[in-house]
């Protein structure tokens, strides 16, 4: 594929780029990838095909499609240029080598990863309590987004690059001015969850859960190293009414 980055459009040259050619790896699973979404699916066939038959290569087997560009942008929809399993070598534009997988990239990519929002979940149930009674939080992990040790796929510049979240600690905001944290306990709930807060007046707050994400990225199948960097994603507020109780006395006179 290093060839490609010879080639240019009809009236166009190195010495005179008026316009010039884009390529972009899409990873041969289809539907539903495209030139526009590269890494929605990833497959055992474009894995094991390069595994198998191209053993020496980056894979996993793409096709290349690439689209002519001038200064103005794209002039051209995408179309098919050929498989390959040598990813790495795809190059960026016409005239130019393949671009090299950086660090950056890596992190800019984390920092797009869409990560989990924490849920709190307390006890008593019903988002009421009562002033002096410990309340439980639990941090629960929504359907949606990727939590700690879920595996994001993408690929970046023709590489396979899995990102994994991981859980640096998770900061708990009572919602009355204390916060406990932060701390890798998820919580739980009565009587076994070690994370409690008792409220002294009776007030309405609005508890939610901080998490700090790390991460791990592993590209072309390689081995997991950790991200330099983290995130922090704060989840949504729960209500919670703090109540007041009155002891009363009462007769059975009649």
């Amino acid at each position: 594929m290093e060839h490609k980055a010879e080639e240019w459009p009809e009236g166009s040259s190195e010495e005179s780029p008026d316009s010039w050619f884009e390529y972009v790896a899409v990873i041969d699973c289809r539907p539903p990838n495209t030139p526009t979404q590269p890494r929605l699916e990833i497959c055992g066939f474009a894995v094991n095909f390069c595994e198998e038959f191209v053993p020496d290569s980056s894979g996993p087997r793409s096709w290349i499609y690439r689209r002519t560009v001038d200064a103005s942008g794209p002039t051209s929809d995408w179309t098919e240029v050929a498989p390959t399993c040598f990813t790495d070598v795809v190059p960026a534009r016409s005239g130019e080598p393949a671009q090299e997988l950086t660090e950056a990239m890596i992190i800019e990519q984390f920092h797009r990863t869409q990560f989990a929002l924490p849920q709190t979940v307390m006890e008593p149930p019903g988002n009421r309590t009562l002033v002096n009674l410990p309340v439980y939080f639990e941090l629960a992990w929504p359907e949606g987004g990727f939590e700690p040790q879920e595996v994001d796929v993408t690929t970046l510049i023709g590489h396979e690059v899995r990102i994994r979240p991981t859980l640096v600690g998770a900061t708990y905001v009572t919602g009355d001015g204390t916060v406990i944290g932060p701390t890798t306990s998820l919580g739980g709930p009565y009587p076994g969850g070690d994370i409690t807060h008792e409220y002294l007046s009776a007030a309405e707050v609005s508890p939610y859960i901080s998490v700090e994400y790390g991460g791990e990225v592993s590209v072309d199948g390689g081995e997991w190293s950790a991200i330099p960097s983290t995130v922090t994603i704060d989840g949504p507020a729960t209500p919670l009414e703090v109540l007041t109780s009155t002891n009363r006395l009462y007769s059975n006179d009649r």
